[in-house]
């Protein structure tokens, strides 16, 4: 591909915004314009949201496409479609073949898009979390993020191949490790039935954990309590229920990764993408604790020194799932 005459299409669909960029190919790597951003609620779907980028980009010569969007891909080709769990759009192929005039697009969850994204990542694109480990080239690696859900995939290597598995473990069951959380997942089944990973390890899912941690303290939580408000509140130390919503997060998030990296045998290292943390690192330091996270991941019993010697990162480049994309399109 002429990177000086044509453009890849890339968007990222997330239950809250959606991010529309063009990136390059060039001989140093490739190059992702900064995206234009906007708000899903503003737009009946995707079609309408693509047309107005492509009209304020004067309509450019494309030479791939690829889309990603927060939930499942059902159907192959352009018969596939993702009907985003929280978002009212249905994004499919078809749409994006006839709106860009890109004939074999590419449809893919929005953790496949981030995990293509980790060979082409630097350095300075990633915050390690606790000691310096080095990954094993060529083995699996595991990603997962907390934002308006819980994203998770894998990516896998053969052949010279780049591989991502998308995944819903965002919907598994939450365990306990101990009795606190217990508690927390008592109240909470009492409440919702089934209580996944994602219903605490989310954006509404801080809300939720507070509410719960507030009812078993015998106190009532301020129901106009935002995400950001509690990470605040955590931060500055000034509630004794933010601070611990925040050490629980941390807590279970170390769980499941670290659940995540016995299961896919990740000794390529496992990544953390998603809005939360990469955000309260980006605040500066005292919300995520590196500690009480690295202590849970390599709580695994016989296996506590196997998961001692993985790495884990946050991945702090905010287009990382664009570059993904522009990856795979570039592939394709």
């Amino acid at each position: 591909m002429d990177g000086a005459e044509n453009s890849l299409l890339v968007a990222d669909i997330g239950g809250t915004n959606a991010r529309f960029s063009l990136a390059r190919v060039r001989a140093d790597g490739i190059c992702v314009a900064p995206p234009s951003i906007y708000r899903t609620a503003d737009y009946p779907g995707l079609e309408a949201a693509l047309t107005h980028f492509l009209d304020k980009a004067g309509h450019p010569a494309l030479a791939g496409a690829a889309v990603c969007a927060a939930g499942p891909v059902e159907g192959k080709g352009n018969a596939a479609h993702i009907a985003m769990t929280n978002c009212p759009w249905d994004v499919t192929a078809e749409t994006l073949a006839r709106v860009s005039g890109v004939e074999r697009p590419r449809l893919m969850n929005d953790f496949a898009a981030l995990a293509f994204s980790i060979p082409g990542l630097e350095a300075s694109d990633l915050s390690s979390v606790g000691p310096a480990r080095e990954a094993l080239a060529g083995e699996p690696v595991g990603i997962l993020g907390a934002g308006t859900g819980l994203g998770v995939a894998s990516l896998v290597f053969g052949a010279g191949e780049e591989v991502a598995v998308p995944g819903e473990g965002g919907h598994v069951d939450l365990a306990a490790g101990n009795d606190r959380e217990a508690a927390v997942i008592a109240w909470l089944r009492a409440r919702y039935g089934h209580v996944s990973v994602e219903r605490v390890l989310s954006g509404p899912g801080l809300v939720t954990l507070y509410g719960a941690l507030a009812a078993l303290s015998g106190r009532e939580a301020d129901p106009a309590l935002t995400p950001p408000d509690i990470a605040e509140r955590a931060r500055r130390g000034t509630c004794d229920i933010a601070s611990e919503t925040a050490h629980l997060f941390c807590g279970w998030l170390g769980a499941v990764a670290g659940d995540l990296a016995l299961t896919i045998g990740a000794r390529g290292g496992i990544y953390i993408g998603g809005g939360i943390v990469p955000g309260w690192l980006a605040g500066g330091p005292g919300l995520f604790s590196e500690e009480i996270f690295r202590a849970r991941f390599e709580a695994k019993g016989r296996f506590s020194a196997w998961l001692s010697r993985i790495p884990v990162h946050v991945i702090c480049r905010k287009d990382a799932a664009l570059l993904g994309l522009a990856r795979a399109a570039r592939d394709a």
